[in-house]
């Protein structure tokens, strides 16, 4: 679907969104223990170490789920930068990003950089199937 049929067909299509959206952070909250900006902060740090630019061409579901993060290079990120980022203030990022490390979720390298580890990709194999489904339903929704 290009702009224009975007465009043309906004309303449905942000319809469709927003109740698949709303469905989706409901079960990202579920999975951070009610805590969303524990969420946005991890997914914003698991976004930096598993990105864009260094992720294969193709990896399967399979492939993802039982994969390591180690195996792709991360982009550097701290609590200054998630705070930037998110316009969470940066005092909580920091509470949050200790009850990240205690976790096991994130790791923190010399250079008070952040990643995260395989421990976040296995306590969140739930949201994984979800996300695969949120995927599912926004694509079907453009199809429309």
């Amino acid at each position: 679907m290009d702009e224009s049929e975007i465009a043309h067909n906004f309303g449905k299509l942000h319809a469709r969104h927003a109740g698949i959206l709303i469905r989706y952070l409901v079960e990202c909250r579920r999975a951070s223990d009610g805590d969303l900006d524990l969420f946005l902060i991890m997914a914003t740090i698991g976004e930096r170490t598993f990105n864009e630019r260094y992720a294969p061409d193709a990896m399967s579901l399979e492939e993802f789920v039982g994969g390591t993060v180690g195996k792709i290079e991360p982009l550097p990120i701290n609590a200054q930068s998630i705070s930037d980022f998110t316009g969470i203030p940066r005092e909580t990022v920091r509470r949050k990003i200790d009850t990240l490390l205690k976790k096991g979720w994130v790791k923190r390298d010399q250079k008070n950089y952040f990643t995260a580890t395989d421990d976040v990709n296995h306590a969140f194999s739930r949201l994984t199937e979800i996300t695969q489904k949120y995927l599912q339903d926004f694509t079907l929704s453009l199809s429309k």
